[in-house]
């Protein structure tokens, strides 16, 4: 217990002594940053913008459990460091220092908000992450867009941060403000991936109208704007499907991983053997990613026998197990000083289990299934809102007891089928000849006529 208030108390007094550590923002007044309600010429945008985690960044009821957790274990020191990402007009401003939200102006409230992103010019010191952002304030919007034209609302110019994942990952990484050991290391695990080898950027893939890279996407860039080959969407899609763009985040997570199930196809007896396989197909980050230590993703293996009894059920969890000075695991993340264990999978990359249950008699139906959730059902509830579970990939396969149960399966399948043939035939000749004998009748009827 000693050993312990001594490693919180030296967090604390680090958090509280090094701020630069905490955030990179400067400091400028929240007047210099425009809601979104005056994006007018840009409402497509905005709507995109208005149902992600960006806009939910600082209200995301998650997010204001587990920092209230964070700020009652640290003495109110990790408020300025976890605001910075969540609501950096609000921080810069200093409108907002901890979870008090009655001071914070309605563009700080707005989260990751559309001004703040378009005033972000680069990227503030040696290391990505923490918020290391550079911020202009003058009011001149930048972006991706080669030749931007301009509107009397505002000044608008070329960017070629905003296509770069650094933009990205001045927020998307995350190391500890005491110690430095990385929390969240989504930028890093890209930069060091594949798709960063290939020149795929996050944009390419959550900015676009489908998962995976789906581009160029043609459309404007503001009402009454020229057409252009490729627009980037302002839907950030990621994995919430509790709070975010629900359709948008199933499609990712469904898009994210293959899952394949090995077992064989007839089994007389004794144990059976199967295997799983998990590849990353669809991300270029780690499965999962964030903050890895809540987020849940897990496999389930089951075979059930002819009667409906389970005679195996078998999971496996995919994050990260963090721990404390002491060696003491799970613990919180402000807590953590290591990681006691990460099995996540990396980009294009695959892990296999194998597992076994005893042969019963008759056929067994082996299924596997790979699941997600943004954070455990003890939290949500804590939190106030409903989290589900989203199923990433399923496979079900039959493993038979002997080859005569397969034959006599085939041979009952084949029979069904003969069986409804040969009385869909005998109907169809039944018809044929009725309209052959209506037409006999007809010629004789009109050969008397004729005669």
């Amino acid at each position: 217990m000693r050993l312990r208030t001594i490693v919180m108390l030296t967090i604390c007094v680090a958090m509280l002594v090094v701020p630069s550590t905490a955030s990179a923002l400067p400091s400028m007044p929240s007047s210099l940053f425009q809601t979104s309600a005056g994006c007018g010429c840009h409402t497509a945008f905005v709507d995109q913008w208005s149902v992600s985690m960006h806009a939910k960044a600082l209200t995301d009821p998650i997010y204001l459990y587990e920092l209230k957790l964070g700020e009652e274990a640290t003495g109110g020191a990790l408020g300025p460091f976890c605001n910075a990402c969540h609501s950096p007009i609000g921080v810069m401003s200093g409108e907002l220092t901890s979870l008090d939200h009655s001071k914070v102006s309605p563009g700080g409230m707005e989260g990751v908000t559309c001004d703040f992103c378009h005033q972000v010019s680069g990227t503030a010191g040696d290391v990505i992450g923490n918020t290391s952002t550079a911020v202009t304030g003058d009011g001149v919007k930048l972006g991706p867009i080669a030749d931007p034209q301009p509107g009397p609302a505002h000044e608008a110019t070329y960017s070629e941060f905003h296509r770069s994942a650094e933009f990205c990952g001045n927020c998307h990484n995350v190391n500890h403000p005491g110690n430095n050991m990385p929390l969240e290391a989504t930028y890093t695990e890209w930069k060091n991936g594949p798709y960063a080898a290939e020149g795929v950027v996050c944009q390419d893939c959550h900015m676009t109208p489908g998962p995976g890279v789906i581009k160029p996407r043609e459309g404007t860039a503001a009402a009454g704007g020229p057409v252009r080959e490729h627009v980037p969407m302002m839907t950030f899609a990621g994995a919430n499907v509790g709070l975010g763009d629900a359709a948008r985040a199933e499609e990712r997570l469904r898009s994210a991983a293959t899952l394949d199930l090995r077992v064989p196809d007839i089994a007389e007896g004794g144990d059976v053997t199967i295997q799983t396989t998990i590849t990353n197909s669809g991300a270029g980050h780690y499965l999962p990613t964030g903050l890895t230590d809540m987020r849940q993703m897990w496999l389930e293996v089951t075979a059930t026998d002819a009667d409906g009894t389970e005679i195996l059920k078998e999971r496996r969890d995919f994050g990260t197990v963090l721990k404390d000075a002491a060696g003491t695991y799970p613990v919180y993340l402000w807590d953590a000083v290591g990681v006691q264990s990460d099995d996540r999978i990396p980009p294009r990359e695959s892990t296999s289990n194998e597992y076994s249950f005893p042969m019963a008699e008759g056929a067994v139906t082996v299924r596997a299934a790979l699941y997600y959730r943004t954070c455990s059902e003890e939290v949500a509830k804590k939190a106030g809102v409903e989290i589900p579970t989203t199923t990433m990939a399923e496979v079900t396969k039959t493993v038979y007891s002997s080859p005569d149960e397969v034959g006599m399966t085939d041979k009952e399948f084949r029979a069904s089928q003969d069986g409804t043939g040969g009385l869909l035939g005998l109907a169809i000749t039944i018809v044929i000849f009725g309209f052959m004998a209506i037409a006999i009748v007809l010629m004789r009827v009109m050969m008397k006529k004729e005669a």
